[in-house]
């Protein structure tokens, strides 16, 4: 078995750093926001939701409960709650709490 010199193993070394690496995303789906909880970190997962994708606007402004992009659950009684635009519709508060969203607190 031949072995490399110093030189041909800095070669090879610089020869790796050089090459470009593919890029991959992380595995995952994203809502309806273009976002998704990060899981793999080990913290509390609800605090690592973030986006990739820029969605237009909401369209369901009458949604009995909105999830917002900062994972907060708005019903009616929100004051920020006409105002979002955008957001994941639910049904219930249960839903969106459900999903992982927090409720809005008033």
């Amino acid at each position: 078995m031949k072995h490399l010199s110093p030189f041909g193993l800095v070669g090879l070394c610089a020869g790796v750093l050089a090459c470009p690496w593919p890029v991959t995303a992380h595995p995952g789906g994203v809502d309806a926001n273009g976002c998704h909880y990060e899981r793999s970190t080990g913290k509390n997962w609800q605090d690592t939701y973030h986006c990739h994708e820029q969605k237009p606007a909401s369209r369901d402004s009458g949604a009995p409960v909105k999830k917002s992009r900062e994972n907060i659950c708005h019903d009616a009684g929100s004051p920020n709650y006409s105002k979002l635009q955008y957001f994941v519709s639910y049904q219930s508060m249960k839903q969106c709490t459900t999903s992982g969203g927090r409720p809005y607190r008033h």
